[in-house]
């Protein structure tokens, strides 16, 4: 018995030295660098004309994609809602205006998921005129009533319940609603000085008066510059406890943090300017889950195109964009968006598209559940019917960051032969590191996965490894 295990064992033994050495040279300089024997490497490049595999390592093997799952939320909202698709915003009345302008009802701003309002993004700074301005066009020069913000396109949950607790009250962890602005964040501003000691807190902006901070933040060792502080909070509270270390002696360092109510946030700023303006506003702004039933609209705020958002949300990895635009997905057949309906429609089209579902566990739209998992035969199945068959295929194609070039690519194969010959999205979190996309090589194209869960090593020795893989293509 002890003989047979001891061949079976050298058997074992045998077949795994015989795999390594028949694999890719970029593969196998992977599975043996020593910083990721604990790791776990899937890839799969596919010429895309011929459709002829050119390499495939356990490609079907479902990993964590990190941000990856952006390409996912991105190409599906693309094909179902079209390139020019625009959030709408329609600001509305109840109620009655009396000769004198006096509006004798509310004013309702009637969400639809447009994570764009007052951007930084698209430079929207002058929105809140503009609905001053409607206001005004519309007659009206008083309201006996509050600022409502009508919040019922989306369902009460902002953020995923897998999404972990130390991102939670960081702007790239901020909540999905049905109105947001702002980009749903704010910023924090502080006033260091030794190393070691307690940075003051100088203010917020926009003002968050609000809030509640529990200032646990150091300030970091003399020559260092890293940002190493978080802010911890659940969404719709107003506490917020602040960890870790910034630069010391500096007379202005600021984070950013999410907003815990963004929606009454906005309705609060929309009463203030009509205040200003001369237009007084007797009650309290508010927020709610309410039908826009008998209302007049007077104006229709509009977003920028969806092809201009997606190549945001690609392009710098966008996670507010990616959750809104995966929600709002829902309300093609509901009145009301859900994260489950989402996950639903996802799945049901790229199904329905000839794709395999089977290794598609989605969670969120942006990758930062750790719930997620996808494989590297997915994602190539899908890259290559957004180059070949969709409609939205130039949309989709110029969202990539390049390599070496632009976005999250910018240090990918830089000064390698594949500088600006590589269109692709990254996905990084712990442990975890992807690229998927688009190669060009000479005369041909390649759809591509590499995706990489658990390596040991830091994430610059990840990149390079997987950029050997690349480069070892042919």
């Amino acid at each position: 018995m002890k003989f047979m295990k001891k061949i079976l064992l050298f058997a074992f033994l045998l077949f795994d030295v015989c795999l390594v050495g028949a694999l890719s040279p970029g593969v196998k300089h992977f599975v043996e660098a020593p910083n990721f024997k604990g790791s776990i490497l899937a890839v799969l490049v596919k010429d895309i004309k011929s459709g002829k595999v050119v390499l495939d390592y356990r490609s079907e093997k479902s990993l964590m994609p990190a941000s990856n799952m952006k390409l996912i939320t991105t190409a599906t909202a693309l094909e179902l809602l079209g390139a020019d698709f625009r959030f709408e915003t329609p600001l509305e009345y109840d109620g009655t205006i009396d000769a004198q302008g006096v509006l004798h009802g509310n004013i309702y701003i009637v969400g639809s998921g447009d994570p764009t309002i007052g951007s930084e993004v698209f430079n929207d700074h002058d929105f809140i005129r503009r609905w001053v301005d409607a206001v005004q066009k519309a007659g009206i020069k008083t309201v006996l009533g509050h600022v409502v913000a009508n919040v019922s396109a989306f369902d009460k949950e902002v953020t995923p319940p897998d999404w972990t607790w130390e991102n939670m009250g960081n702007y790239f962890a901020a909540g999905v609603f049905g109105l947001s602005v702002y980009d749903n964040m704010y910023a924090i501003h502080f006033k260091t000085g030794a190393p070691g000691t307690t940075p003051q807190i100088l203010g917020t902006t926009p003002p968050m008066y609000e809030m509640v901070f529990h200032n646990m933040l150091k300030a970091g060792k003399t020559g260092e510059d890293d940002d190493d502080g978080y802010l911890h909070g659940a969404p719709f509270s107003n506490e917020r406890y602040i960890t870790g270390t910034i630069p010391s002696n500096r007379e202005q360092f600021s984070i950013h943090g999410d907003m815990p109510n963004p929606p009454l946030k906005l309705a609060t700023l929309f009463t203030e300017k009509l205040n200003e303006a001369g237009i007084a506003v007797s009650g309290a702004p508010s927020d709610e889950m309410k039908n826009s039933d008998n209302h007049t609209r007077f104006f229709v705020h509009q977003s920028p195109t969806l092809a201009e958002i997606v190549k945001e949300t690609n392009m710098q990895s966008n996670n507010l964009y990616a959750e809104h635009v995966f929600k709002r997905l829902a309300l093609i057949n509901n009145v009301v968006a859900t994260r489950d309906e989402a996950t639903r429609i996802v799945r049901d089209f790229w199904k329905q598209h000839g794709a395999d579902v089977s290794t598609l566990f989605q969670h969120d739209g942006c990758g930062m559940s750790p719930m997620n998992g996808v494989s590297p035969r997915f994602f190539v199945e899908l890259l290559s019917y957004m180059r070949t068959q969709s409609k939205n295929k130039e949309a989709f194609f110029k969202s990539l960051p390049v390599a070496g070039q632009s976005g999250t690519l910018k240090k990918l194969l830089d000064g390698t032969p594949l500088a600006g010959k590589v269109m692709a999205k990254s996905g990084s979190i712990r442990r975890v590191l992807c690229y998927s996309g688009y190669m060009e090589l000479g005369n041909k194209e390649y759809a591509f996965s590499v995706m990489v869960n658990n390596y040991t090593g830091s994430s610059t020795e990840a990149r390079k490894v997987i950029e050997q893989l690349l480069l070892s293509v042919r």
